[in-house]
């Protein structure tokens, strides 16, 4: 009667206690395969994943009959910078709206289960998922920081009015793709109506991934969420040496050189994440400034070189006359700001008209 009564007793706790969902138990760390929400996806999770550390979250649509694990081991080198990388498959060879709806509710599904900065999180697609790619990128509940089209661009769609302000567009494609035209179309249709758009480019590539534009994607990608290393930007092409740009500029009747001054301890400076991540960024600043032989210089390495240009603190933009005689120098926050920044690379850059 006692075994009986026992018996009955954690029958009845078993019934009682709650149910666990899978949204109540984190994915473990590294690569897994999971279905949710009906979909098998491809997750790539970070090994110290905390709720002191979140995370944040990159989500990549494949092409047509392509795989989410190719997916996903083309954002690999992603997990280790703290990025959940998730690649759902479609059901089909392309994807569907009710796919696609499917992949918002897993995004809000990892959102709710693992330590995520939502504010963090960005979508990717690549041909056909960038075709598809609108859904999730200018979704209110979704929300992106960033969204790239790979081997596709964006096309018959409307950001929302949060965009402007919220939202970093970049489209890459090989010269060689078809839809490079769609690639370099995005940043005309998209131009004012987001935060930053760009497209780029891999020499001689045709419709595959651009693995060589892999390096500037994370880059990038950090920048738009408000990662900030000083001294690590990839907004113009710096080279490391006033010298050589000078002999650069010898055979050319006009030009000058832009030297970006920085310090380690500029990281605790405000206005030199806005530098990087902002105004550097802005597509005024980058048609100038790519006009001019640009070279980025580290005060602990060179302090002697940059006192010599008046650098008295970092970070501090200096430029020079083709000689590589000093113009303009900028420094401190109130002059870093976009307008002067422009103006200064405008003053010595050949082409002075503004991009169409």
């Amino acid at each position: 009667m006692r075994i009986l009564t026992r018996a009955v007793l954690i029958c009845a706790l078993v019934l009682a206690a709650p149910r666990v969902h899978a949204e109540d138990a984190p994915y473990p760390a590294g690569r897994s395969s999971q279905t949710i929400d009906g979909l098998s996806v491809e997750l790539g999770i970070p090994e110290k994943l905390s709720k002191e550390r979140p995370a944040s979250l990159a989500v990549i649509l494949h092409g047509a009959g392509g795989s989410a694990t190719g997916m996903a081991a083309a954002l690999r080198d992603w997990v280790p910078e703290n990025y959940v990388v998730c690649a759902p498959k479609s059901k089909g060879d392309i994807w569907s709206a009710s796919d696609v709806a499917s992949v918002k509710r897993v995004i809000a599904h990892l959102r709710r289960v693992l330590p995520i900065d939502a504010t963090k999180t960005h979508v990717l697609g690549f041909s056909n998922g960038g075709w598809n790619l609108p859904t999730l990128a200018f979704d209110d509940g979704v929300r992106p920081a960033s969204a790239t089209w790979v081997a596709s661009g964006c096309r018959g769609a409307t950001p929302p009015k949060w965009a402007k302000a919220g939202l970093g567009v970049l489209a890459l494609a090989g010269t060689k793709d078809a839809n490079a035209v769609s690639a370099q179309e995005t940043v005309s249709l998209l131009r004012d109506k987001v935060r930053n758009v760009e497209a780029r480019f891999e020499s001689g590539l045709g419709h595959e991934w651009p693995s060589k534009l892999m390096p500037y994607l994370r880059w990038w990608m950090g920048a738009q969420e408000g990662r900030f290393v000083p001294g690590d930007d990839m907004n113009l092409a710096w080279g490391a040496s006033i010298e050589s740009a000078v002999a650069n500029l010898k055979s050319v009747k006009k030009g000058g050189i832009v030297v970006y001054a920085f310090h380690a301890d500029d990281k605790d400076k405000p206005h030199a994440k806005v530098l990087q991540n902002e105004v550097l960024m802005n597509g005024l600043a980058r048609h100038y400034g790519s006009q001019l032989q640009a070279v980025k210089l580290d005060q602990a390495e060179h302090a002697e070189a940059l006192a010599a240009l008046g650098v008295t603190e970092t970070p501090a933009l200096v430029v020079l006359k083709k000689d590589g005689k000093p113009k303009t120098l900028l420094m401190g926050a109130k002059k870093l700001k976009l307008r002067k920044v422009v103006g200064a690379l405008k003053s010595l850059a050949v082409n002075k008209k503004k991009p169409e």
